[in-house]
Order: structure tokens, then sequence, then C-alpha cells
């Protein structure tokens, strides 16, 4: 008898591409579902318990904090517009250990004069990223903060964003 555990995950790839499409930089990381995000989920199963009725997750952020990942955290701690709507979305059944599963990947693209931060205040490199359904109400669902990406108009940012169910 397999025992399920019903634990949401994920991970973000994170890809930088110069503009020959020449792909400098590819990493994936471990997501933090926050608080919030779990709320949501719940929310969307079972009913609205809230003023503001529970939405699906639209966009990704990203910004230039490095501090780690808390149950409690609602917003990026360092945000750098704009936000990028959510460009594809993918589902696919998995087999994790035994247990079958339905991993949701979700895209969307900085080009190459998006994000990149404003001479001489703001060009610190890009270390964290975040899911967030739209305004009003928007919720975060998830943080991960990443290795320092410096984010030039001579790089496109592609963020997929893969969440297990």
């Amino acid at each position: 008898m397999i025992k399920e555990n019903n634990e949401m995950h994920g991970a973000l790839t994170v890809r930088l591409t110069d503009r020959q499409g020449q792909v400098v930089h590819h990493r994936k990381y471990k997501n933090h579902i926050v608080t919030s995000g779990r709320q949501l989920v719940a929310q969307l199963f079972a009913g609205q318990a809230g003023s503001v009725p529970a939405t699906q997750v639209t966009h990704i952020a990203v910004g230039t904090d490095a501090t780690d990942p808390t149950d409690a955290d609602t917003t990026l701690l360092a945000e750098r517009d704009p936000r990028k709507p959510i460009e594809n979305i993918n589902y696919e059944e998995i087999d994790e250990g035994g247990v079958q599963r339905v991993r949701t990947s979700l895209t969307a693209v900085f080009d190459f004069d998006d994000a990149n931060g404003t001479a001489p205040f703001d060009t610190a490199p890009l270390r964290e990223a975040g899911l967030f359904t739209a305004e009003p109400g928007e919720v975060m669902y998830s943080r991960v903060v990443f290795e320092p990406v410096t984010k030039t108009d001579a790089f496109k940012l592609t963020l997929l964003w893969d969440i297990v169910f």
C-alpha cells in the first residue's frame, strides 16, 4: 500500500540568453511555497473564506534581495519592475516514488529591456523571484532566492517555474 504525501513542491529554472540566442546562464533552484500560497490552494480547492476571491497565479516578479524565504513572506523584499505575465502553462502527469502527481510548468520572459534597473541607483543583480496572483488582492504563492544574475539590456531572462501537486 502506498501512503500518499500531498506535499506541494517545486523548482525555478533561471535562464539568461544573449542577443545571439546563446544561453549564458542556466540554473535550477528549490521553491519555497509560503503560507499565503498554501492558503490560496486551500481556498481554490474548498471555497473562498475571505473577502477577496481567490484567483489563479498570473505573474512572476523578480527582485534583488537575497534574504532566505520564510513561510511568512507575502511579497518580494526588493522587487524590480515590471512583473511579467505568465506566457506558457503546461501540465503533465509524473511518477514520484510510486505516487502519481501533476506537474504544472509556468514560464515568463523578461525581455532585453525588462528588469534591468536604473544606473547608478539600482543596478544590483537579481537574487529573488516570486509567483503572484493578479491585483487587486494579490497573493504571493512562492518565493525563491538564487545566485546573483546581472540583468542588462544585453540579456533576456526566462523563468520556468515547476510546481508539483
